[in-house]
């Protein structure tokens, strides 16, 4: 894995082998000043002034989210803008998760690049909001969803099942399972200390009629505050399937010594999902904060101490796996309170380095005892029989 530093806006981690595709993950960052049109236009010559130097282009995005400040008033102005345009060629995600070391906006941007890999934007139907990319490759095809966001009724638990009905049926379409083929989901709920348990509820009922339980598997995943697209919007989900997998290439990741399972408080999701290809792992860390073994909070109103608990916790759930903070592509953190964002920003960067690709953005945690949580996406070279990557 190369961490670059491309500008004092835009970071990047890239990986590549002799057998399998190469990977690009970047952060852009808007300065902290200007008008949300100043800031477009800024992160629109970072985009083009990248990709160029790079050589990679609008057809080589494969999923995009913007992190706004302010959705109810954005997100009209960047639908409309150069910008979107070119994201929106990829599977892409907007929010409401207001950035702190950055202006109005952030953008992860994930591209992949490699000989004889096909791309096809798949419709959502009447849902223009909704978007799906399929990525094929000699090998597997990555299926890639955004803004499976719910509405209409205002209840947590209709709108999750709705969106898993719905996210179920695409997969289906496409000859795969929630079960074998689903490895990642970012679920946000919006104001999570009164919808996040009807979301937990109707997540779990419905995994247990598709055979997700605690004593097969669930899905490495986040569940986190934002705002989305509408008032009456509770709920959004992005999401990967992989097809061309086998169950053996599929590792559920976990630290008993650190963090205890998830299902021993009522939630339903894995700590982390490694895929093992013949030229590299992939690792989906979920979103993680400062617990310990028996699912109990520690450094309770500590951030920092919080902060350090939960890098514990990840150096746990990749060690294991031979991999370390350094193979991770990037970090996403999420804080309840943004005057102690300076403090942590500085503790992560000297434990983690200083160009991996960091957004820090003000979310609150399912708990509101926990003051921060990380999650991230990484990759390591390995070797084994499966097929490489793509």
């Amino acid at each position: 894995m190369d961490a670059i530093a491309v500008n004092k806006r835009t970071k990047c981690t890239t990986f590549s082998s002799e057998r399998g595709a190469k990977e690009y993950f970047f952060v852009f960052e808007t300065e902290e000043k200007g008008t949300f049109a100043s800031c477009l236009k800024e992160l629109l010559n970072d985009v083009e002034q990248t990709f160029k130097q790079f050589e990679l282009n609008r057809d080589t995005v494969v999923f995009s989210r913007f992190y706004l400040s302010d959705i109810a008033n954005q997100k009209d102005e960047l639908v409309d803008s150069d910008v979107y345009e070119i994201c929106s060629n990829s599977s892409h995600s907007i929010i409401e998760q207001a950035p702190l070391c950055a202006g109005t906006m952030s953008l992860l941007v994930y591209h992949v690049v490699g000989d004889g890999i096909e791309r096809e934007s798949l419709s959502m139907g009447d849902d223009k909001w909704r978007n799906a990319l399929k990525i094929k490759g000699k090998h597997y095809t990555q299926y890639w969803t955004g803004n499976f966001t719910g509405g209409g009724v205002f209840d947590s638990y209709k709108q999750t099942d709705e969106i898993f009905k719905s996210y179920n049926h695409f997969i289906s379409e496409n000859g795969m399972t929630l079960f074998d083929n689903c490895v990642r989901t970012w679920i946000y709920v919006r104001d999570i200390d009164n919808h996040y348990a009807g979301m937990v509820d109707s997540r779990r009922e419905y995994f247990k009629k598709y055979g997700l339980t605690e004593d097969t598997h669930y899905i490495a995943s986040t569940g986190i505050e934002a705002r989305l697209r509408d008032v009456d919007s509770l709920v959004s989900m992005d999401a990967l399937a992989v097809d061309g997998i086998v169950p053996e290439q599929v590792v559920q990741m976990e630290a008993l010594e650190y963090l205890n399972p998830t299902h021993e408080y009522g939630v339903t999701f894995e700590r982390g999902t490694k895929i093992a290809y013949g030229d590299r792992d992939h690792f989906y860390i979920s979103g993680t904060a400062s617990i310990d073994k028996v699912g109990d909070v520690l450094h309770l109103g500590d951030v920092e101490k919080q902060a350090e608990r939960t890098l514990v916790n990840i150096k746990a759930l990749l060690d294991p796996h031979g991999a370390e903070l350094h193979d991770m592509a990037y970090l996403i953190v999420y804080l309840r309170n943004l005057t102690v964002k300076d403090r942590v920003v500085e503790l992560l960067r000297r434990e983690v380095g200083y160009d991996i690709p960091l957004i820090v953005v003000r979310g609150a945690v399912c708990r509101p005892t926990w003051l921060i949580e990380i999650e991230g996406v990484g990759v390591k070279a390995n070797t084994s029989d499966f097929p490489p990557f793509l």
